[in-house]
């Protein structure tokens, strides 16, 4: 008799190991979901949250599927946000490397110009002092002629 009774129990223990329970299409639909998260499918995943929520709103999964979406909505809206930064900085990046051209071609013309003031001040100089010289020439020429 008791081989009987443990025969039964290890038939019974058997059975609830082997059964699953029919899944819920609640569930189906979060772990969708949750897959294509985890393929890196964002959008899709996104859309596939709204579905739980659109069509399960009550079901116990609802709650980790708001969750979820508002993550994932989170999280595209800062790789949208990171894809416009960076064109803007290399955008930036361009106009900054313009810029440098710009002003090393203005460095090399403030040289030129610097040089020539340079040489244009040192003839200034060499006529005041020929300039001098002719006065004081002009003022010994006066003096003889009196």
């Amino acid at each position: 008799m008791t081989r009987l009774v443990l025969a039964v129990m290890i038939l019974s223990l058997a059975g609830c190991v082997s059964w699953s329970p029919v899944s819920r299409p609640s569930a189906t639909l979060l772990a969708n979901a949750d897959r294509l998260v985890t393929q890196g499918r964002y959008a899709e995943a996104l859309d596939a949250y709204e579905q739980v929520l659109a069509k399960y709103p009550e079901a116990a999964e609802a709650a980790r599927a708001r969750v979820s979406r508002e993550a994932i909505a989170e999280l595209l809206a800062a790789r949208a946000q990171i894809a416009r930064l960076t064109a803007g900085m290399k955008t930036q990046e361009a106009e900054l490397a313009r810029l440098r051209e710009l002003a090393a071609a203005r460095a090399g013309e403030l040289g030129q110009a610097r040089a020539e003031i340079a040489r244009l001040t040192a003839d200034a100089d060499r006529l005041r002092t020929d300039l001098e010289q002719l006065k004081r020439i002009d003022i010994d020429m006066e003096r003889r002629r009196k």
